[in-house]
């Protein structure tokens, strides 16, 4: 009985089981790849062969991710007793949860190529995360050579232009955050000035009951208050007293100006007044003006016609 092996939990085989699938279909990518290494040792020759090997290292790692991300996102984890989260496996493996995170973007956004390749030139983990973060976009320019050569870039090159779009990213960003906060202070706006006017049509409807009026009614008459004051302000101004007032010499022209500035006010004005009268009067409210409308039809009428001749 001393010499049989003690049987194995079954949750550990079973985690074994899974790793052992992993590692088995990474090795056999690294066999189908093992002809791109020669790539790999020609760098070694001529930066040194501790690049290279951190190179080989760095593919290999990522291959190794690459089977766990698998894992992963096909849910084969969970079918381990005890593991009911990705954190929990990756516990149950080794592997700290921040660098494990990292890999693991890594590993779903890059390919076996790209990773190849960015190693030759001295990429380190760091530098291919911020190359996996870049838009998609951005990065199939770069893999595709439409902005930069990876075969012959340096990798100080590389990451000058990973640093560019990033900041370029940040930048757009920044652009849309505030374009957003834009919008929203001015729908803020907008929904302080419709509280505004609800409260004033409030009120305006709660006046109008109380006078036994429709606010449409009320505002109507408020609103012809509101132009009455106006026009008696302007015509302040139009008052020929303050208008001659502080001259010095005033001339046959300014008179005239004067005189003219008044005429077309008081043409204007019984124009509106006769269009009023005439749409919405009646003899009950305007007995008197029947026969004044006629006569200032036929005044007004050569008035404008004086008007036309001298323009």
């Amino acid at each position: 009985m001393s010499g049989k092996p003690k049987p194995k939990d079954a949750d550990v085989l079973a985690l074994e089981t899974v790793s052992k699938m992993a590692r088995e279909q990474a090795d056999m990518e690294l066999a189908t790849m093992k002809n791109n290494m020669n790539a790999v040792h020609n760098v070694g020759l001529i930066s040194g062969r501790a690049q290279a090997f951190r190179a080989m290292r760095l593919i290999a790692e990522f291959l190794e991710y690459k089977q766990i991300a698998q894992l992963i996102d096909n849910e084969e984890h969970l079918k381990i007793s005890g593991v009911t989260s990705t954190d929990d496996y990756l516990e149950q493996l080794g592997l700290g949860r921040s660098t494990a995170y990292n890999n693991l973007k890594i590993a779903r956004t890059l390919t076996a190529e790209e990773v190849q390749l960015l190693g030759q030139v001295g990429f380190t983990r760091r530098d291919l995360l911020s190359y996996a973060s870049l838009p998609d976009e951005k990065r199939l320019e770069i893999r595709e050579g439409k902005v930069i050569n990876l075969e012959s870039a340096s990798r100080e090159e590389i990451k000058d232009l990973i640093e560019q779009v990033i900041v370029e990213k940040a930048t757009a960003v920044e652009d849309a955050q505030a374009t957003v906060k834009a919008k929203d202070r001015r729908l803020e706006d907008k929904e302080k000035e419709i509280q505004k006017l609800h409260k004033e049509l409030t009120k305006l409807e709660d006046r109008a009951a109380a006078r036994e009026m429709t606010a449409e009614e009320d505002a109507f008459l408020q609103k012809m208050k509101n132009l009455r004051m106006g026009f008696d302000g302007y015509m302040l101004k139009a008052d020929p007293d303050a208008a001659m007032s502080g001259l010095a010499d005033i001339t046959p022209r300014m008179r005239a100006a004067l005189i003219s500035n008044l005429q077309y006010i008081r043409m204007q004005a019984l124009a509106a007044y006769d269009t009023a009268v005439m749409t919405y009067g009646n003899p009950t409210i305007n007995p008197e003006v029947a026969a004044e409308c006629e006569a200032f039809e036929q005044e007004y009428e050569a008035w404008a016609k004086q008007q036309a001749s001298e323009a």
